[in-house]
């Protein structure tokens, strides 16, 4: 506090949580935002196979409050997304309960399979803002699958999984309508 610094060129590298006053100038120019993990055990080549996962690249999806994942070195399973504005006790409760929702939830995920009921139909569907990537690769798992061939490529089990249903049925649009203009506001911020 009462020491001097004289130096020919300063650099301030800095994020999120810095000082509102060192300089002044930065008082109001970043917005801190915490992210909050899980990780899973150490898993088998086996447990990774059978999930289709072959890659440690990190992944996202397109969310406003984005989830990401990726394999991590020692095959631990990592899972991320937005945490809460600080790191009280209740909001870290409430962050570990929803982020382990998150990552178990799996029914609004692509869906490449039988049509239940319908015989001899298939379908590959849901790709949620990655239309043409994985319209290609739900294209080449339901052509194998609809020759009854086992899949060339990984056909992980969430894609094997029928998605949910949107609430309000046919009238889910209404959701949609309501919900644009608060992402909109969102990616603002």
């Amino acid at each position: 506090p009462s020491g001097t610094v004289h130096a020919k060129r300063l650099l301030i590298a800095t994020n999120g949580y810095s000082s509102e006053d060192v300089p002044h100038w930065l008082a109001g120019r970043t917005m801190p935002k915490q992210s909050s993990v899980i990780v899973t055990r150490p898993l088998t080549a086996e447990e990774r196979a059978a999930q289709g996962w072959t890659s440690d690249l990190m992944a996202y999806d397109s969310r406003s409050l984005l989830h990401y994942f990726r394999l991590m070195p020692d095959g631990r399973f990592l899972f991320g997304m937005r945490g809460g504005l600080n790191a009280r006790p209740g909001t870290e409760a409430r962050i570990r309960a929803k982020i382990r929702a998150d990552f178990n939830a799996r029914s609004f995920t692509p869906y490449t399979g039988p049509v239940p009921g319908m015989k001899n139909t298939w379908t590959s569907m849901a790709y949620h803002g990655n239309g043409v990537a994985m319209a290609s690769y739900g294209g080449a798992l339901v052509a194998d699958l609809m020759r009854g061939r086992a899949p060339t490529h990984p056909y992980p089990a969430t894609m094997q999984t029928l998605p949910g249903r949107f609430p309000l049925g046919r009238r889910r649009r209404v959701l949609l309508a309501a919900g644009l203009p608060l992402k909109a506001l969102s990616d603002m911020l």
